[in-house]
């Protein structure tokens, strides 16, 4: 049943409205009423016509909490199709407040269509950029416009032809291209496997956080134990929960750093903060170089939890751009229609009760990327990162 009647369609509204209403720990950071929200979406409910608009209109209220942990997480045949069957090459993230290739799915197919990193998307099948976006940005859950702008740049050149018209600037000189779509398999896209750790030099260590495994952790840091640095890369999903394990071993002390707010099943709508939770020191053993954390929007979740305890050692300093602004467990459930969602479950506070939710992790020191970075293969984070460990 992806498309259900009328009657299903309007008790999928109701069970998603009262799941906010009631279970979701951020519904007073939602700035309109949510009761008007309700009204809104009743005729969108009724008036979808198939199992194409019913999917967009759960998507649609779906992004409206304003949650990166909230989406449709299953399959669905009618978003996939909206959004588009077939692929570009292309990788892009958004640099300057512009769509940039910043990477290739393929780099051969990128070569073929003449696509450069560092190239800016102006348009796309005679759609400027911008209105693009914002045309899309109904349909994509994010707690902030950084990481909405994130997820919009996976699906700007997503279609169901077999090709896409682009125009594109290079060096001031502006370019119009035809390039081919492909479907997943014919990318034949693997994600590039990265050590958890390596030296960047003889004396600044650096762990890729996406691969950490939780028992090498000892024997590592008795290797780069006298290091001068070390850099934590937290722009990616940590691969392990390694939050104590791992936080011990970077500060002398015990410290508080997070606490949260839980809903009571016998009382719905009422959330209660629990005592603050602390990572332990280890006194001299601990890690005694500079610590510079790397995070982007990217830095989701488990990332933005690992950061908010691993900045309190007092030789850290974090470094890079808002996170997603979704962190702790998440609560998932189901609407009619076989359209799984689910919503962060708990809240995540700072002990001093400052909120994490769409805000994020705020860096210490603001560094994005560039344009002229992506084209020259900096990593401009890094590079700041590495200057304040060696100066």
């Amino acid at each position: 049943m992806n498309y259900p009647d009328e009657g299903f369609r309007l008790l999928s509204l109701y069970r998603y409205w009262n799941m906010i209403q009631y279970y979701f720990p951020y519904k007073n950071l939602i700035e309109e009423n949510w009761k008007n929200v309700l009204k809104e979406f009743i005729p969108k409910f009724i008036n979808a016509k198939n199992e194409t608009e019913y999917a967009l209109a759960s998507l649609e209220i779906i992004t409206r909490i304003r949650d990166t942990h909230a989406d449709i997480t299953n399959y669905n045949k009618g978003i996939h199709h909206f959004f588009g069957t077939r692929y570009t090459a292309l990788q892009l993230t958004f640099a300057e407040n512009k769509a940039v290739v910043n990477d290739f799915y393929n780099e051969n197919f990128a070569k073929e269509a003449g696509i450069q990193k560092g190239d800016v998307i102006t348009e796309i099948n005679s759609v400027k950029t911008e209105d693009f976006v914002n045309n899309l940005l109904k349909y994509i859950p994010g707690s902030n416009y950084p990481t909405q702008l994130r997820d919009v740049a996976g699906n700007l050149l997503r279609s169901n032809n077999e090709n896409i018209k682009i125009k594109l600037t290079r060096n001031v000189k502006t370019e119009e291209k035809t390039i081919k779509t492909y479907t997943g398999t014919e990318l034949k896209y693997t994600r590039e496997k990265k050590e958890f750790f390596k030296m960047l030099d003889n004396n600044v260590a650096y762990f890729y956080m996406g691969s950490v495994k939780a028992d090498e952790l000892p024997a590592i840091f008795e290797k780069i134990k006298n290091t001068k640095g070390l850099v934590i890369d937290f722009r990616s999903y940590p691969s392990d929960f390694v939050t104590v394990k791992m936080g011990k071993l970077l500060k002398p002390e015990t410290t508080e750093f997070v606490k949260f707010s839980n809903t009571n099943n016998t009382q719905p709508g009422l959330f209660t903060f629990t005592k603050s939770l602390v990572i332990p020191g280890s006194g001299k053993n601990s890690y005694q170089g500079k610590i510079a954390i790397l995070i982007n929007e990217t830095t989701q979740s488990s990332a933005e939890y690992h950061t908010m305890a691993f900045r309190t050692a007092p030789s850290s300093k974090v470094f890079g751009s808002q996170t997603a602004g979704a962190d702790g467990n998440v609560s998932d459930f189901v609407l009619p229609g076989n359209i799984t969602t689910m919503i962060s479950g708990i809240g995540v506070y700072y002990p001093d009760g400052k909120e994490t939710q769409r805000i994020g992790i705020i860096p210490d020191v603001e560094v994005k990327p560039t344009i002229a970075g992506i084209k020259n293969n900096k990593d401009e984070v890094l590079e700041k990162a590495m200057n304040w460990i060696n100066n």
